[in-house]
């Protein structure tokens, strides 16, 4: 079990949605620092984390994740509250299919370029001593999604990706664990007017599948972030997790091809 206490904790995401609900459960445990990383400060409800746990130090950070060296400029100014990284967590996520490059970018390339601007605080080889990075991706990564084949490949991307970086030969060098959860369909901003986020919503058809999204059952955000800390402590370098109903379940990957 990974123990989460004297650590410093950087969330990169928005307030809304499981984000938040993650960042109150972990303001619960004696945890050194809480970064928030996003686009939009909320003084609101960085005041009631703050609430939740007077003892841990908070801050929130602008930062674009479409602009590098806004992100350059974030990761500086975070590495000047703390001395190193210990556990990173991706969530910052967007449906907007009919905005490719936004979906991408945020989904997987922001993703990618935070991981590599905070690696040289995590990795025991440079200034770091090992740790967690934890990428959220969605079951539409494991599974394909017709009506947000955009928002699929980026999710699909984000567990290639994440996968990759568990390799054992890394994780052996750098002592920093990878870890991938994928959230089942949750009760979000995201989840509310899907027909026009979909490139191809004005077909008949794909409205169909989007009010078949609509009806099907959701999970709380509450749900999925106790079940995303679960999965945190178990530090199982690799692991795939389905968050989805309440109930966090390691997806096993089938590997085809070996060198």
């Amino acid at each position: 079990m990974f123990d989460l206490s004297g650590k410093n904790i950087v969330y990169v995401g928005g307030f809304s949605g499981i984000g938040y609900q993650v960042c109150q459960v972990l303001m619960k445990m004696k945890i050194n620092h809480l970064i928030v990383m996003g686009r939009m400060e909320n003084m609101e409800m960085m005041q009631k984390l703050q609430a939740e746990n007077s003892s841990v130090k908070t801050m929130f950070i602008h930062m674009n994740l479409m602009d590098r060296s806004s992100m350059e400029q974030a990761v500086k100014q975070m590495m000047g509250a703390i001395k190193q990284i210990d556990v990173l967590i991706n969530g910052a996520g967007v449906l907007a299919d009919k905005d490719m490059e936004t979906t991408m970018t945020v989904n997987l390339m922001g993703m990618m370029n935070m991981v590599w601007m905070s690696m040289p605080y995590m990795d025991k080889m440079q200034m770091g001593q090992g740790g967690i990075v934890m990428n959220i991706a969605s079951v539409y990564g494991l599974e394909p999604a017709p009506a947000f084949p955009v928002y699929a490949a980026a999710k699909h991307g984000v567990i290639g990706f994440t996968r990759s970086m568990a390799d054992q030969q890394h994780y052996q060098h750098t002592g920093v664990a990878f870890i991938t959860v994928c959230p089942g369909l949750t009760t979000s901003e995201m989840m509310m007017n899907l027909r026009e986020k979909s490139m191809m919503g004005q077909q008949s058809y794909v409205g169909e599948m989007i009010e078949a999204m609509n009806k099907a059952k959701q999970q709380s955000p509450q749900e999925c972030a106790m079940n995303m800390v679960k999965a945190m402590e178990m530090m199982k370098n690799g692991a795939v997790y389905m968050c989805n109903m309440g109930q966090l379940k390691e997806v096993m990957p089938t590997n085809y091809w070996h060198m």
